[in-house]
């Protein structure tokens, strides 16, 4: 029974197919226009170069041996640190030209950037707070030569281009408005009363879940690989990791299909679910780095981290300009509990809907 509900809700969807040509191009549209805005930023991030900054201490928490430490780990990572004890980090920035400025007190520490390059104060600050972060782990006495903060964060080594980073994110966020993709099928179960019928039937509440998450999922996917096929073939986007970023957008498609899913079931309104997941996955794309692009984002981590958009790209992004990302686990964890839940919302709404109707 639910093989034959699959495939049929298949048929349904592939005949409705002006939806599904619209989440295949709509992303090709957005990586087009996007990629083209922020090429000569991204440009300007890319060739951040070598970095002259400069340092105080003004207390007594940061010993010489540490400070010895962190001017060794930054050259190896290109930025050169000058200690200067006159004149306000401000004026010392402007007048010797230099891209960031540190003052180190007591417990705690200062970073200053230089507004006309943020990026190289960006690039300072995370240098510094990785450095400490690590050095802490080595007690009082740290070892420079084990420190290795390249290739981490992509606020400061990574270069991407405009091109690969919006061919691959707005993919992410497009894949999120999944429920479009079934909106023929949801529209035809009203036309013909199927629902009805299923209940008649005696089918259980998670065989009917699973007749529609299964070919939405599959309609996702497919429409997701058409997109990608056909923006590395016009833009040449480049995808790190293929077998570990495929499985990362697998995860993305099944999270976004019973996310929509869920609204749907709640709802059971095919109009007032597509509003609302446009609203939301706006707000977690904005979030996500979807738009500007999250290395240069002002929003707080903490704010971001809530996304799992934002996960799902910067695992994305990293494998594609550094070969490994961290935060692959975390992308892969937080799709994987938006399904489970997801689907176990989307089922007990069901049940609830059959006993009211019973």
């Amino acid at each position: 029974m639910i093989r034959y509900l699959i495939k049929n809700n298949f048929k349904i969807m592939v005949r409705s197919i002006t939806n599904i040509l619209l989440f295949i191009a709509t992303p090709v549209i957005l990586i087009s226009l996007l990629s083209s805005a922020f090429d000569s930023m991204m440009k300007k991030y890319e060739d951040v170069g070598k970095i002259e900054a400069g340092y105080r201490v003004a207390g007594e928490g940061t010993s010489a041996e540490m400070i010895n430490a962190l001017k060794q780990v930054a050259e190896k990572n290109g930025i050169l640190l000058h200690e200067y004890q006159q004149k306000t980090p401000e004026e010392l920035i402007r007048e010797e030209e230099l891209g960031g400025f540190l003052v180190f007190e007591e417990g705690h520490y200062t970073v200053y950037g230089d507004q006309d390059n943020p990026e190289q104060g960006k690039a300072l600050e995370y240098l510094v707070s990785s450095f400490f972060e690590k050095a802490a782990k080595q007690g009082s006495h740290v070892d420079p030569s084990t420190i290795d903060i390249r290739t981490e964060h992509p606020d400061f080594m990574a270069a991407i281009s405009a091109k690969d980073y919006y061919g691959i994110i707005e993919v992410i966020y497009i894949g999120w408005c999944a429920i479009v993709c079934g909106a023929g099928l949801f529209t035809a179960e009203k036309k013909y009363r199927i629902n009805k019928k299923i209940q008649v039937s005696g089918i259980s509440d998670t065989k009917f879940y699973l007749s529609r998450f299964v070919p939405v999922f599959l309609a996702v996917v497919l429409g997701t690989i058409v997109t990608i096929g056909l923006t590395i073939l016009m833009f040449g986007i480049h995808w790190g990791s293929p077998l570990l970023s495929a499985l990362v957008v697998l995860f993305s498609c099944g999270a976004a299909t019973a996310f929509g899913l869920m609204f749907y079931n709640i709802t059971e309104n095919v109009v007032i679910t597509i509003i609302a997941m446009f609203m939301i996955v706006w707000i977690m794309g904005f979030c996500g780095g979807s738009f500007e692009t999250y290395m240069f984002s002002s929003l707080p981590e903490g704010l971001k981290q809530m996304s799992p958009i934002y996960h799902i790209n910067r695992s994305l992004v990293e494998m594609s300009c550094a070969g490994n990302s961290d935060h692959v686990p975390a992308a892969l964890a937080y799709s994987g509990a938006i399904i489970v839940v997801s689907s176990a919302v989307s089922i007990l709404a069901g049940k609830i809907r059959k006993r009211g109707r019973a």
